[in-house]
Formats: C-alpha cells, sequence, structure tokens
C-alpha cells in the first residue's frame, strides 16, 4: 500500500513538472503514455531539455544513453525511481 501511495505521488510530481516544462495542462497523461506522441511539441531536443529540467527538479542526474530506453511514462517513472532509490540506499 506505502508502495503505492509512493509510485503515485512520484507520478503526480513527475506530470506536475512536465507540465510546468511545456507551460501546457498534461493532465491526460498515464504511465502507458508515450512521451513523443502524447506531449505537444515533444521532438529529440524537447526531450533533451526536460530531462535537463526533471535533473535540477529531482537532484538527479540521467545518463546519456537513458534517451534511448525512455518511450512511455511509466519507462520515464521507473529509470527516476531507480536513482532516487540508489542514492538513498548510498546514503
Amino acid at each position: 500500500m506505502q508502495d503505492e501511495k509512493q509510485d503515485l505521488e512520484l507520478f503526480d510530481k513527475l506530470v506536475g513538472h512536465i507540465g510546468e516544462f511545456v507551460e501546457r495542462d498534461v493532465s491526460h497523461l498515464t504511465p502507458q503514455s508515450h512521451i513523443n506522441n502524447s506531449i505537444e511539441g515533444m521532438s529529440s531536443l524537447k526531450m533533451i531539455e526536460l530531462l535537463l529540467y526533471l535533473e535540477d527538479c529531482f537532484g538527479i542526474d540521467f545518463e546519456e544513453s537513458a534517451m534511448d530506453r525512455l518511450e512511455t511514462m511509466q519507462d520515464l517513472e521507473d529509470y527516476i525511481r531507480q536513482i532516487l532509490d540508489a542514492s538513498r540506499q548510498q546514503a
């Protein structure tokens, strides 16, 4: 139950940050939403800018190769969670 709540909180936070970045309502996004198709105006350059923005928001660093693996919102959430969990374990 606690994990489900944390998953929902992270997803909601992620959607909120993406909405701030693109300056649009993105409340329609679901975990299955494809990032490039579901966010208006998303290009490969915009995706890089988005990842840099999310790095600042979450205090993490994306690997350069991560962009190739991030197709859906679930992929993005899982990747961020993995980095956050790893950094907590190291602390």
